[in-house]
């Protein structure tokens, strides 16, 4: 995807790229070490080098902080209750891979977005020339980036949104500038609500409409109906979602299979995707997370909250009998989660009527066959599952259950079920495995600080609970 401008740019001295790239890679070390002799880039060509190679990653399918991988989708598929791992072989070294396992490991995703975000930032402090048509796509582009970086850090580094807690729990190092001097210090979670806000919103002030860019100003849309949602502020998170939604209509029933199984050239549902373009290593990627995605069946849990069985397209399309995943496994954000968005959205709002309307949209393009809308009478009761309380720690009604049981169902390989449970309550569970217990422990849905920066800086960076 990436023609026009970015082209131009792969033609520019190696050099200058290598000497953009020399900075250290964790937030304290970008924050303290000063580079020596190095050329400073002048024009937004130059500047753009910055972003070329991570916006390629994600269209080859190989960056695994941004958007995403095949291999990031599957590994929290193997934390959440999706799959079953008391049934399946192991691709661990002799254990299940269990998030209790995997902590070390994951706190480098903490480093990978600061080096991202320092790059941004040396765009949005340094850059010049503000007014040129390459200079404000570059601008708008680092916005947007810098704020979903900042929102996946959120989602994994940080405790869950509560209103009332917001202002006592600990967000993240707000760096908004390329000053190699400041030490930030963690701040609350409800600033760094504000913060990645703030940068969608001058990521918006450019409009990028340019796709060549990936996060065009509706992608930067769907990024603040996420993250609005993910800290409970339902009226925008339903503002957002619906331009979204209104931009990126939903996929029928008879074009399901299509979209996935799509491969390279992603759907009209999809807002934003990884693997776009024919890439060798994109390819590996993927092939490695189909084979690991083989070692483990569905949860017989989760092929029981599909009711209408052979009725819902899904249910034929997404496992096979022996309820092995056959879906495609892409990174991606699509309409059909703006929807479950607002549905969600206008429930906690108590407007029921709302939320049914979007409960019944989605499951009518899924439904194909004695299709019966939802009304407050005909319900099902509450699903029995993990989650036991919503995003506000009320216990489910019946429509809260309806609208998160669909939502598993439409996202599930999708990697989206691990942060539902974080969001909803963090149940405790277990899985056996040849005679042991594993279990998913509160305080695992919050990764650890990369633990290289609170080494170097106890007072700067302080190391969440249970590590």
């Amino acid at each position: 995807m990436l023609v026009s401008n970015f082209i131009k740019m792969k033609n520019l001295k190696i050099g200058l790229l290598w000497c953009l790239l020399v900075f250290v890679c964790s937030c304290k070390q970008y924050l303290d070490v000063k580079p020596k002799g190095n050329v400073i880039p002048e024009t937004p060509e130059q500047y753009g080098i910055l972003l070329q190679n991570q916006l390629n990653g994600i269209d080859k399918g190989t960056d695994e902080v941004v958007i995403g991988n095949s291999e990031s989708v599957i590994l929290r598929e193997f934390f959440s209750d999706n799959l079953d791992a008391a049934l399946s072989n192991t691709v661990n070294s002799g254990a299940p891979v269990y998030v209790g396992f995997k902590v070390n490991s994951i706190q480098n995703e903490y480093a990978e977005a600061f080096k991202k975000i320092k790059d941004y930032n040396i765009i949005i402090s340094d850059m010049k020339d503000r007014d040129s048509e390459l200079a404000k796509k570059i601008l708008g582009t680092a916005y947007a980036m810098r704020g979903v970086n900042y929102f996946n850090l959120m989602l994994r580094f940080c405790q869950p949104y509560e209103q009332n807690k917001a202002e006592s729990t600990l967000g993240l190092p707000l760096v908004d500038e390329f000053n190699m001097e400041a030490k930030p210090a963690r701040a609350n979670l409800r600033a760094t609500v504000d913060f990645i806000a703030k940068s969608f919103t001058e990521a918006l002030s450019y409009n990028v409409t340019d796709k060549d860019y990936l996060f065009t100003a509706n992608v930067v849309k769907a990024y603040m109906a996420k993250t609005y949602f993910w800290a409970q502020d339902w009226d925008n998170a339903i503002k957002y979602a619906d331009e979204v939604l209104k931009a990126y209509p939903m996929t029928a029933a008879d074009q399901y299979v299509a979209m996935i199984n799509a491969k390279l050239m992603p759907t009209e549902n999809v807002i934003i995707r990884s693997y776009t373009v024919d890439s060798r290593d994109g390819a590996f990627v993927l092939t490695s997370a189909k084979i690991d995605m083989l070692t483990r069946p569905a949860s017989k849990e989760l092929v029981g909250t599909f009711a209408e069985k052979g009725n819902d397209i899904r249910y034929a399309n997404v496992f096979d009998k022996k309820r092995f995943n056959t879906k495609n496994l892409i990174a991606s954000v699509k309409s059909e989660e703006m929807c479950l968005i607002l549905a969600e959205a206008y429930a906690h709002k108590g407007d029921n009527a709302q939320a049914l309307n979007y409960l019944n949209s989605l499951r009518a393009r899924r439904i194909t066959k004695d299709y019966v809308a939802y009304t407050e009478l005909n319900l099902p009761n509450v699903y029995p599952q993990l989650i036991t309380v919503d995003a506000t720690g009320k216990p489910l009604t019946k429509l809260m259950s309806a609208i998160l049981c669909e939502r598993r169902k439409e996202l599930y390989m999708e990697g989206d079920r691990w942060f539902e449970l974080k969001r909803n309550g963090r149940p405790e569970f277990w899985v056996p495995f040849e005679g042991r217990k594993y279990t998913t422990q509160k305080f695992l849905y919050t990764y650890p600080i990369y633990k290289k920066d609170v080494d170097l800086n106890p007072g700067l960076i302080i190391q969440n609970e249970g590590y």
